[in-house]
Order: C-alpha cells, then structure tokens, then sequence
C-alpha cells in the first residue's frame, strides 16, 4: 500500500489520472479531506487505484485507525476487513422490548405482509460479546437482498418461499438459518405471556459459531462497495428544514417516529406509544443519521398470503436527517446481474444460478439534489424504506 500522510495543506494536482474509474467515471469527492488540514491524517491506496479511482478502494486512516464503511468513525482496520452480519429482528409490539439492538450500526426498517415492519440490523465486527440478539424472526427477500448490498451474513428464522429461493439461486449469499442448517445456534428465551414466534434468539458468539461451521469467508470479498460516504466531522445539512420530529405513517395502525434531542445531537427513536428501548441496556435507541428511502411497494400476484416486493433497483427520492436539520435527497442503485422478479407469474420458475459477486447485484448509493453524493455525519444510522405513493406519509416537524 501507498500511505499519503495529510498534514497542514493537501495538495490534490498530481494525484489524477492514473487509476480506475467507478462505472459512471466520476472522481473522487475530496472535500472532507482538505477540511482535515487541523489533524493528521493518511490515505491508503492500492496500486491500481487513485483519488480518481472508485472511491472503495481509498482507506482513509488516523493515529493508525481506519474509518468505518458503516459509521464513519475510527475502528481497528483489521476489523474494518471483517464482514458484517444483519439479521432479521421481530418488530411487532407484542415482541418487544428487543434485545442487543442498540449494538446496531444501522439499521432498516421494511413492511412486510399484514401491514406489519420488520428490521434488518446490520453489525460491524465485534460483535462476538453479544449475549442475545433478538427475537429473531423469518427472511423476506428484500431484507436479503439489502444485506447482500454490504456483502453481510444473513441471520434469519427461517424465510418465506422468495427470500428461500434466493438462497438457492444466488451463490454469494451467505445465509444463516436458525430454523434449518444452523438450528444449534438458536435459542429461546422463556418470555411469559410472549407467544412462541416471540422467543427465539442468537447470540454474538452464536452467530461466529455459524460462520465458522458453515465455511463462510471471514473477510470482505475484494469486489465489496460500501455504501455510506461521510463527513470527517459533525456537519449539519446544509440548507435544511428543522425537523424536531419525523413520523414515518406507513398507515393508520403502524406510525413510528422520530424526536431530536438536542443535548445529545441524536434522534431518538419511538414506536407502539412508547420509547423503543433495548431490553438488555435499558437505553431507548438513537440515531446520528436518519434516512427515507421512496420505493415502489405492491403485492406479489398470485401470492396466497399477501406477501409483497419492494423494489430496491433503479433510482428515487428521499429525506436524510441529522442535528435537527432535513433535506431532500435522491437514491440510485444501478445492477450487473438482475435478481429473480417475483413479481412475475412465473417468477418462481427461474431457476438460473447467479454467480456473481456481490456488488455485482447493485450498491444504493444517496445524492443531493444537485447530484452530488450525500455526505451523512459520523454515527449510527436508521433507514426507513417508504412506499413511494404514500410520501404524505413522512410528516415532518
């Protein structure tokens, strides 16, 4: 590796021209890097890449600390190499409080069939110390589908017939199956009063088990795109609106929201009527960072319980929120390989093996409006993936 050491002025004119270029040729963004002329700081590049090459293969370092993919803060770079883990978590109000949650670095939140949302938290490496994670609950095929945007492991209690034959069809997923092939490293925790389907966990150490049995790479694979771009330091949205509360109305019943604390910078997170806290703590979750993502919901015809696609390819509006601040952004996920459409009658049919890495099947990335790549602040993140025809949805505060 080459090391670039910035220190006072960082001087970018003979650094073009010799490296790769993303597919849509653009250079990299080099505004957070000359506003760290305060500090030291060091550039590590491959030697088939540039700061104008794509902007995954930059390893931006301090006092020998790499910046994290997921939060944009200083971790240990051999656990930068690690893949992360999501998992399915149960959502419903008769399964809370959750537990090992607040140890999320970001964290989705999707409907499912019966109106209902579940989550996908996705974790950075150290995650082994986890005692319980939970309760645990069944994969669709959106919510893997997204975990394979981070090149992660994919924790689940068993899945509907779609997430299922994407397990089957896409060779780079990396599923573990705590109803199936991993059986062993589940576990139920007695919850009087809880129904059955509201007691099933996994642990931190659990999880590595599974990697371990399974044969799982460890690492990240070498084509892995990280998704987040981000601000060296705390910046608030230029331009925004205040937004001291965000509530996310997926309809009548389901009307989560957000509210900002001031004296923390973060937004905490409410549902069901109530602080939404993590039962192994005791702390109510919050957030740096939080995202609406516009995209197109229907129901899978023919399908007999209702279960229903969102589409994650092809591009979008939104919202990013941060320091109490909001403004409107725009989200592209382009592909190399196209995954099953379920929406299709003969969805189910296509059988053909996908064998491509996992970048392969599409990166989200996020844009301002004028088209610049969203810069989000250092932190925790939460995105909500919105229907696109209920945008009235998203009121904001």
């Amino acid at each position: 590796m080459l090391a670039l050491v910035l220190s006072g002025m960082f001087i970018l004119g003979g650094l073009a021209g010799c490296g790769k270029k993303d597919e849509a040729g653009e250079a990299i963004d080099t505004t957070s890097i000359t506003d760290m002329v305060a500090e030291s700081y060091s550039v590590e590049i491959s030697p088939s890449s540039s700061l104008n090459g794509d902007a995954t293969e930059v390893l931006m370092m301090k006092d020998g600390m790499v910046m994290s993919d997921l939060t944009g803060e200083w971790i240990d770079e051999e656990l930068a190499d690690k893949r992360y883990f999501g998992i399915m978590v149960n959502n419903i109000s008769e399964a809370m409080p959750q537990s090992g949650v607040e140890r999320a670095d970001v964290i989705y939140e999707m409907l499912e069939e019966g109106g209902i949302t579940r989550l996908l938290a996705i974790y950075q490496g150290n995650y082994e110390d986890i005692e319980r994670i939970g309760p645990v609950r069944s994969a669709r095929h959106y919510f893997d589908r997204k975990a394979l945007e981070y090149d992660a492991f994919f924790v689940h209690w068993g899945h509907s017939i779609y997430a299922g034959h994407d397990f089957e069809v896409i060779e780079d997923l990396d599923d573990i199956d705590l109803n199936g092939k991993d059986g062993s490293q589940g576990f139920r925790v007695s919850r009087p009063g809880k129904a059955l389907e509201h007691t099933g966990y996994t642990s931190g150490q659990n999880i590595a088990n599974a990697i371990e049995n399974d044969g799982f790479d460890k690492n990240k694979s070498d084509s892995y795109k990280k998704m987040f771009n981000f601000n060296v330091k705390d910046k608030v949205p230029e331009g925004g609106q205040d937004a001291k509360k965000i509530t996310t109305a997926f309809h009548d019943g389901r009307k989560p929201w957000f509210e900002y604390d001031e004296s923390t910078g973060l937004y905490k997170r409410f549902q069901y009527g109530a602080e939404q806290i993590d039962e192994l703590t005791g702390n109510q979750l919050a957030f740096k960072n939080v995202i609406i993502q516009f995209a197109p919901h229907q129901l899978i015809s023919g399908d007999q319980v209702g279960c229903i696609d969102i589409n994650l390819v092809g591009e979008g509006e939104g919202w990013y929120a941060s320091d109490g601040k909001i403004i409107p952004i725009k989200w592209k996920k382009q592909v190399k390989y196209n995954m099953v459409d379920f929406t299709t009658t003969n969805g189910m049919l296509d059988g053909s093996m996908r064998s491509g890495n996992c970048s392969d099947y599409g990166v989200t990335t996020y844009y301002t409006e004028d088209g610049e790549k969203l810069k989000i602040n250092p932190g925790k993140t939460w995105i909500t993936l919105f229907q696109d025809d209920n945008k009235d949805g998203i009121i904001i505060e």
